[in-house]
């Protein structure tokens, strides 16, 4: 059997298994095991778990936990074991979860770039990262690493391997995440050292591509219609980016907090009767990139009622016997329905699915919508919590918005050749949803 050596140690605590008196093992799961110098007698403490993986994760949170750095410590603590202590402690709680792991990841490939080409050497430490690091760190990421991307083409089912420069914003969003591992584990190291991102403004040009009315009902239609070169069920596929472009249309939300989207009582975000949808669902923590409350459309409205859990959804028939009924199921993102369409309209690239909550914003402002109210559908204005609790129930509250968005519906409407409302479906006694 390992020895401690052999699972994971970390400080005084190490992972192992626990033993009977014939040294046969008598739970499957992993222990914490340390010397207690006060009693004199060793400790453990079960991970309530037998995967390895996540047992290193608890017993890391145990060390965190107990262990008081000493000066030997903090001179040793490497930049790796940051990153690592602040994913665990306070990263993988966070509502950006996915977006920290990918920033912190990128870091970390970086690093150990640097030691395999041998310009670094282990352990690494926090005193290494100055301003030199930053510069190869900027080369490597935008310029010799590329992002690798796979797709699968449709009708052959190969798979084929595109690869793309990686964006200057993507690297300095990791910088800055760095920089928060660093300061959160401050009383875990010597010095926390000076690093200095750009802005984005510095990083990022300015772009001011927007899509057109024309533009978007032309896309509706593409969405309910489908490509006639393509198999009869193409428009079926395209179901959950017309979903998509709906929710976008009716909330200018985010990308991210459009996929949140969902009808369910438990998420507390469609409150029905008083016509206001929460994009923040019940306990999720609101972030910098705040989600606001809207006053839902009738356009809005109809879909919802069309939905059983998530807005953007993938739906199909399913047949038994003479029985037919829709199934919804959420889909994680329209990024690859979405690049499909943008080609076909001539949309520049690089601009994504969130162009339509910039080009919804351009055009309810072309409607008189006041830069009072823009500010705060967007999320860029956050209400006070005891204000926005009961200012968002009011028929008053971002009324001007809500006429904006109904009026641009209604001209949308007259510009499709397809209906834009969803089709008429009914919920049965045994809670199955069929097309009437």
């Amino acid at each position: 059997m390992p020895s401690p050596e052999d699972l994971y140690r970390r400080g005084e605590f190490y992972l192992d298994r626990v033993r009977g008196k014939d040294g046969e093992v008598v739970s499957p799961n992993l222990y914490i095991c340390w010397y207690d110098p006060v009693t004199g007698r060793m400790q453990r403490r079960s991970t309530r778990t037998a995967d390895l993986r996540l047992a290193v994760e608890v017993l890391d949170r145990h060390y965190l936990a107990f262990h008081q750095p000493a000066a030997d410590d903090k001179v040793a603590y490497t930049v790796h074991q940051a990153m690592t202590d602040y994913w665990t402690l306070h990263g993988a709680e966070q509502a950006s979860a996915d977006a920290i792991r990918a920033r912190l990841k990128l870091v970390n490939r970086f690093i150990d770039h640097e030691i395999a080409i041998g310009v670094l050497r282990e352990p690494v430490l926090p005193t290494v990262l100055d301003a030199e690091w930053l510069m190869r760190f900027r080369k490597w990421g935008t310029e010799i690493d590329p992002v690798t991307q796979r797709r699968r083409d449709p009708e052959t089912r190969e798979w084929t391997v595109s690869t793309r420069k990686r964006a200057k914003s993507t690297v300095e969003e990791s910088i800055i995440q760095l920089k928060a591992a660093l300061r959160f584990n401050v009383k875990r190291m010597e010095a926390v050292p000076e690093l200095k991102h750009l802005p984005r403004a510095a990083v990022t040009p300015e772009r001011n591509f927007r899509l057109s009315l024309d533009q978007i009902a032309e896309m509706l239609d593409y969405t309910a219609e489908g490509d006639p070169e393509l198999s009869p069920a193409h428009p079926a596929r395209l179901m959950p980016l017309r979903r998509y472009l709906i929710g976008a249309i009716c909330t200018l939300a985010r990308p991210d907090a459009l996929y949140d989207i969902s009808v369910r009582p438990d998420r507390q975000q469609w409150h029905r009767d008083a016509g206001v949808l929460d994009l923040n669902p019940a306990g999720r923590i609101q972030t910098r990139k705040n989600r606001p409350a809207l006053p839902v459309t009738s356009l809005l409205a109809n879909w919802l009622e069309a939905t059983d859990d998530r807005l953007v959804c993938h739906e199909s028939v399913v047949e038994e016997d003479e029985d037919r009924w829709v199934v919804q199921r959420p889909v994680a993102d329209v990024k690859k329905a979405w690049s499909v369409m943008a080609r076909r309209f001539g949309v520049p690239i690089g601009f994504g699915p969130k162009l339509m909550r910039h080009s919804m914003a351009t055009l309810i402002a072309q409607r008189g919508v006041s830069q009072q109210e823009i500010p705060l559908a967007l999320g860029h204005v956050v209400l006070p919590p005891s204000t926005r609790r009961y200012v968002i129930f009011s028929p008053a509250y971002l009324s001007e918005t809500r006429q904006g968005l109904e009026d641009i519906a209604s001209e949308l409407a007259r510009k499709m050749a397809t209906p834009l409302h969803a089709k008429t479906t009914q919920v049965g006694p045994d809670g199955r949803r069929r097309r009437v």
